[in-house]
């Protein structure tokens, strides 16, 4: 199983990104003293794990990531490393509910198949949607 931990600057406006946008369920968070926050809402939280159809993506604020993770800095801001891909959820659905300002692409039809939209997350962080609408290249 891979699950990607990705670094916020703000856990409440990441949260609210990936729970009230792209439909995560908070799974739970944990505050600066590693103990159990309020489900859902983020406030005080220094990590969280958000769930999607039996997957599960991590969230972690840069200076907890710094504590934990030797080479780290606590100060420098998150960056762009590759794209978390949500296969299976649907583009339309989504798009309603996106920032202008946060979608970079689509919802199109790449070339293999897949309608796809790519958006950018609170701190950078490319996240895009497919879902298969049409043949696969064969």
């Amino acid at each position: 199983m891979i699950i990607p931990n990705l670094m916020v600057t703000d856990m409440e406006r990441s949260i609210a990104f990936y729970r009230d946008v792209l439909g995560l369920k908070v799974a739970f968070t944990i505050d600066g003293s590693r103990d159990m926050t309020s489900e859902g809402v983020g406030k005080g939280a220094v990590f969280a794990t958000l769930e999607w159809e039996g997957s599960q993506l991590m969230l972690q604020t840069v200076g907890s990531l710094a504590e934990e993770v030797p080479g780290i800095d606590a100060d420098q801001a998150p960056g762009v490393g590759g794209t978390v891909y949500f296969r299976g959820m649907d583009p339309r659905s989504v798009r309603e509910r996106v920032p202008k300002e946060a979608v970079q692409k689509g919802p199109e039809r790449a070339w293999y198949g897949m309608l796809e939209l790519y958006l950018r997350d609170p701190d950078g962080h490319v996240v895009c949607l497919g879902i298969p609408e049409g043949p696969a290249p064969g």
